[in-house]
């Protein structure tokens, strides 16, 4: 009778208050559910996620190995002949012959092997490739040789130590008969993209790596004892080309060559 009348009292005094507290408990329970479905979701997204990341990673490097394949890649080292046993720009030298040959990839290799006197002396060997109207080249330096005073080297510092690619790629310009340059209008070092205003810094320090006992303003000389590098563009590698040819292209994958005309050829005195 007594917890009876005591039930009653405390209902009466603090009845009107349970439905609140009773829903309080009821929400802190459905927060706690929420809570852990909310962390078990969580994880489960992101094994999900890493596993998409991954997957499309793997799809990612399976096109660009495709695309490798599609491209061809040539491989050429300092003793690939420029001359090979079947001259592709024979034609070029006969009178009657045509005013341009177009080769792919592997009939340039000789004529594009001067690029390697280009790169550092790390680069023994060299791949390039036609990709509708670019150059592409690639090859493994050491990264070192693009530290030194370079904005690349002062942005980089330490990353850029032990061995890795070199990317580049751009169109191939005519600068007069017997002289083409590389327009390096984009270019990755282990894997970083370089800003393009930092390209022809970066090509000038490539100079002075493929020739350490010179002068940048003193470059190689070419045909007639012109400096080559002097005649070409901030942010392109100059490539010496046969007398024969006056200009150069890189379009649909090929390299079309024209022949020069007598007037394009340099001049002879006269007595």
């Amino acid at each position: 009778m007594v917890l009876v009348a005591g039930a009653a009292a405390g209902y009466w005094l603090y009845g009107d208050r349970l439905p609140s507290v009773l829903s309080r408990a009821a929400s802190g329970a459905a927060d706690k559910v929420t809570d852990a479905a909310v962390r078990t979701s969580e994880r489960l997204d992101s094994e999900e996620g890493a596993r998409i990341a991954a997957e499309q990673e793997a799809r990612r490097r399976a096109a660009r190995q495709q695309r490798d394949r599609e491209l061809g890649w040539v491989m050429v080292n300092a003793d690939t002949p420029v001359a090979p046993k079947i001259n592709p720009l024979a034609p070029l030298t006969r009178r009657s012959g045509p005013a341009y040959v177009s080769l792919d990839a592997g009939q340039v290799a000789g004529l594009l092997a001067p690029l390697l006197a280009q790169l550092p002396p790390s680069a023994a060997t060299a791949q390039f490739a036609l990709d509708d109207d670019i150059l592409l080249v690639r090859t493994v330096v050491s990264l070192s040789d693009f530290t030194g005073q370079s904005a690349v080297g002062a942005i980089l510092g330490k990353a850029l130590v032990g061995d890795d690619t070199l990317f580049m790629a751009g169109p191939l310009e005519p600068v007069r008969p017997g002289l083409a340059q590389f327009r390096v209008r984009e270019l990755r070092i282990k894997g970083i993209e370089v800003p393009t205003r930092l390209i022809p810094g970066l090509v000038r320090n490539l100079r002075r790596a493929a020739e350490p006992g010179a002068e940048p303003a003193e470059p190689k000389a070419v045909d007639g004892g012109a400096a080559a590098a002097s005649s070409v563009a901030d942010d392109a590698l100059p490539v010496t080309l046969p007398a024969t040819v006056n200009d150069v292209r890189v379009a649909n994958g090929k390299l079309t060559l024209y022949r020069a005309t007598p007037a394009a050829r340099a001049p002879t005195s006269r007595r």
